[in-house]
């Protein structure tokens, strides 16, 4: 997609609008799933939203005997549809316009932050969104971690407002939204405590702060006094097929330290390549290669994820496939190890982020999906990357293009062979 051809004319922009609509569209109706598991969670899911329709306090109150990891609150309002026997392709039609809501809050995002980038750029940059793999599987097979995504971003949008013009009703909107988009996909959940340090440093012990405290905890009552009233955590399964695991080996964070800023890094490579953000030298002193190192070598020694469960992220699944065993991925892992560890020291917010990037992946499995588009949307929100300021104006967004669509092609390739 040469960068040549996009201007700034609203017929080109409509024209790009409209080609990835009918993109997605397509793809609906190819019922397309580049992620590979989209597909087969739906089937999953749908049997207990069916579960729901005929009998909704037991399927409730037995939710953690279910085969899915995924909160149960997406499931209940798809119940609705199946108990009136609304035909599932038209369930599956509203769910994919309902999730064009993301690339238009993207857009959103953008604006309140970057005054500096053109508005042909912005809708450049917020269609990337059409071209990510969980996106298209996701609008295609209805899922609860989109839906969560979607509010996160309603909950980010707010709080760039809060951050400009330090209104309460915008911390109030946020925390409502934040809320909303914990009870779809509970990973979402730890980004309370970044919205709540950044509303402390403005309101200190305030009555405002106190008031945000306990609206939190009036919001989140329901999903513990529910989620502590089940026999069993059920957002603790694996979800890697064929294999269950305790509590403790769920919550190996090592596994996920190696593995997650492998993930960060993959993501980065665009705003490198396009010097949109530059290396810092401070990568490579003694100090963060030791430090980098010492994180490494300990997370090394306690890690037990292997080439044959699912997940793991992009670096890790080339260095099982082509490799077969880890060399690649440990030499990657250090590298986004030393990487990410500059990045957290840029600021406390950034470490605070990434940290909680790390622990809201409660579950054994580490899937990419779960960062796409995910971290996009981070970077190009609260995580400062330090975006170098003429690089930002005249960015070339033909090399993020040429990034997603890569990774497109690599997913659909992965599911055919």
């Amino acid at each position: 997609m040469p960068y040549k051809y996009f201007d700034n004319s609203k017929q080109n922009l409509y024209f790009v609008i409209t080609f990835f609509y009918l993109f997605l569209i397509i793809a609906f109706i190819f019922s397309l799933d580049p992620n590979g598991g989209a597909y087969p969670d739906y089937l999953n899911q749908k049997k207990i939203s069916q579960n729901f329709a005929v009998d909704f306090k037991y399927e409730l109150f037995n939710f953690d005997k279910t085969t899915t990891r995924h909160s149960p609150v997406l499931l209940i309002i798809l119940s609705f549809f199946e108990r009136y026997e609304i035909n599932d392709y038209l369930i599956r039609i509203i769910n994919l316009h309902f999730c064009l809501l993301l690339p238009i809050l993207f857009y959103k995002i953008i604006t309140l932050k970057y005054k500096s980038i053109n508005f042909q750029n912005k809708i450049l940059l917020s269609c990337l969104v059409f071209l990510s793999p969980t996106f298209i599987s996701l609008s295609i097979w209805p899922d609860s971690r989109i839906y969560g995504l979607i509010f996160f971003c309603l909950a980010l949008i707010e709080y760039l407002k809060f951050e400009q013009e330090k209104k309460f009703s915008n911390s109030i909107k946020c925390v409502v939204w934040y809320a909303i988009s914990s009870y779809f996909s509970l990973n979402f959940a730890l980004f309370a405590i970044f919205f709540l340090y950044k509303f402390f440093l403005t309101y200190k012990l305030s009555n405002k702060f106190i008031y945000i405290l306990i609206f939190n905890f009036i919001l989140s009552t329901p999903a513990l006094l529910y989620v502590f009233s089940l026999d069993t955590i059920f957002f603790l399964k694996s979800g890697i097929a064929g294999k269950d695991f305790e509590s403790l080996n769920s919550l190996n964070y090592f596994n996920k330290i190696i593995i997650i800023p492998s993930i960060i890094f993959f993501y980065l490579i665009p705003f490198y390549f396009t010097k949109l953000i530059k290396i810092d030298s401070n990568i490579f002193k003694v100090y963060n290669i030791i430090l980098s190192l010492l994180v490494f070598l300990i997370s090394i020694f306690f890690f037990d994820y292997r080439g044959n469960y699912s997940g793991g992220g992009i670096f890790f699944k080339i260095s099982n496939y082509f490799f077969l065993n880890n060399l690649i991925f440990y030499f990657i892992g250090f590298l986004s190890i030393l990487i990410v560890s500059n990045i957290c020291r840029l600021n406390f917010d950034n470490f605070l982020i990434i940290f909680l990037l790390i622990l809201s992946n409660v579950q054994y499995s580490i899937y990419h999906k779960y960062y796409d588009p995910f971290l996009f949307i981070l970077f190009f929100s609260i995580i400062n990357l330090n975006f170098q300021k003429q690089k930002l104006k005249d960015l070339q967004v033909s090399y993020f293009y040429l990034f997603v669509t890569f990774f497109l092609i690599l997913n659909l390739l992965k599911n055919n062979f």
